[in-house]
């Protein structure tokens, strides 16, 4: 890669994505945005990866969005500033919905604190382990404003009392309370949280890649909907992947005791 703000390393179908600015906390910057958003559209098209983990290096997964870049300049018009701030808002929201949307599963392997748009990457990825040091927390209020847009994944992760208790305090939460309140899968021990995400990632790099596709793009799609339409949805999404070829494979490896090899 060009840039090293990112770490790509493949290991049994299982792609880390390492955040690597630890000099300044990993944050979020437009290019950190925009090389994110490229090589997870890079890793979706790649047959080799089966599952992606986003991590960091240093002491915190991720302080959100850089302050320096988000602040108006001394030659700065206000005319000017608020089109620039909402680019980099729309560019963060394109790459979060990128995770959500992706066709393959995300874990994000949290082992420091993760803060304002950090603690959204964490809410966006489908699942999360975290070490049991970390630490979460929503900001905005504290500086004058509020953590509206990392509300909108934390919101869909937490229930809203959990969510805004974290934006309205604007306080550090622990793993335990992240772990509680639905923000991650769980915490484990500071030496163990590599060596557990790469478990979780290698069992699901293990499944249908097609089943994984369909499956967790019908998640997204019917977790928003009324009841009777999601069921509608969901049914004819299961009644594809029954018939499928690769459902197929996958039952006749089941009846014969043996483990599926899937294209």
């Amino acid at each position: 890669m060009a840039t090293e703000l990112i770490l790509k390393t493949l290991d049994k179908g299982v792609l880390w994505l390492t955040l690597n600015n630890e000099k300044q906390r990993n944050p979020l910057s437009s290019q950190m945005l925009s090389t994110l958003t490229s090589v997870l559209d890079e890793a979706y098209v790649d047959d080799a990866v089966r599952c992606i983990v986003i991590s960091a290096k240093g002491a915190v997964f991720s302080a959100g969005h850089d302050l320096t870049e988000m602040a108006r300049g001394p030659d700065e018009t206000q005319e000017a500033w608020r089109p620039r701030i909402l680019s980099i808002l729309e560019a963060c929201a394109t790459m979060m919905q990128r995770i959500v949307h992706g066709p393959k599963a995300v874990i994000a392997c949290v082992q420091g604190t993760a803060t304002a748009a950090g603690c959204q990457l964490v809410s966006a990825c489908d699942m999360a382990i975290a070490s049991s040091d970390s630490r979460f927390c929503t900001p905005g209020v504290n500086l004058g404003a509020f953590c509206t847009t990392p509300l909108v994944g934390i919101g869909r992760n937490l229930s809203r009392k959990h969510a805004l208790e974290m934006a309205l305090t604007g306080e550090f939460f622990s793993a335990a309370d992240a772990e509680r309140f639905g923000l991650i899968n769980r915490s484990v021990s500071p030496d163990d949280v590599v060596a557990e995400t790469q478990a979780l990632a290698a069992r699901i790099a293990s499944r249908s890649p097609q089943s994984i596709r369909d499956g967790k793009t019908a998640f997204y799609t019917q977790i928003e909907m009324p009841l009777n339409d999601a069921f509608e949805h969901a049914n004819r999404v299961m009644v594809e992947a029954m018939t499928s070829d690769e459902s197929r494979q996958g039952v006749k490896a089941f009846f014969e005791k043996r483990t599926p090899e899937w294209g």
